[in-house]
């Protein structure tokens, strides 16, 4: 699923991370305008930094691949939206061959679930997150 909807799904369980004593961090590329907006539009309350270098990216193993970015798979996403909802897909101008990932760093800075995604429909449910935070502190 793309990063606004995965973010979205994140933000409307937000209620259970702040039960789980976790803080939910968004790392973005983009600009401030373009971020502000997306954040406007997608979920204000998540603690968003800013990496226009893509320092932290890069130190994730995070790639760049526009033929991932483009897979069929990815593009015949976007039509069925397109079909079923009049969604039609907007970048707002930013990069989107850049992958992301989900990642859970423990409080000591050890990371616990390491997920960099192969595409951008590639994201581990907020279930499975919500799973892997339960495991690590109950």
């Amino acid at each position: 699923m793309p990063c606004r909807e995965h973010a979205a799904q994140l933000c409307a369980r937000q209620n259970e991370f702040a039960k789980l004593n976790t803080r939910v961090f968004i790392i973005s590329f983009g600009t401030l305008p373009a971020l502000q907006q997306w954040m406007n539009e997608v979920c204000g309350t998540f603690t968003v930094l800013l990496d226009r270098d893509r320092t932290v990216y890069q130190s994730y193993g995070l790639e760049y691949s526009r033929l991932r970015s483009h897979h069929p798979r990815v593009v015949w996403l976007y039509i069925k939206r397109w079909f079923q909802r009049g969604e039609f897909f907007d970048s707002h101008g930013d990069d989107t061959s850049q992958l992301g990932g989900d990642f859970i760093v423990d409080k000591s800075g050890l990371l616990r679930l390491v997920h960099p995604s192969q595409d951008p429909t590639d994201r581990p449910s907020v279930d499975e997150l919500i799973e892997t935070l339960k495991e690590l502190y109950n």
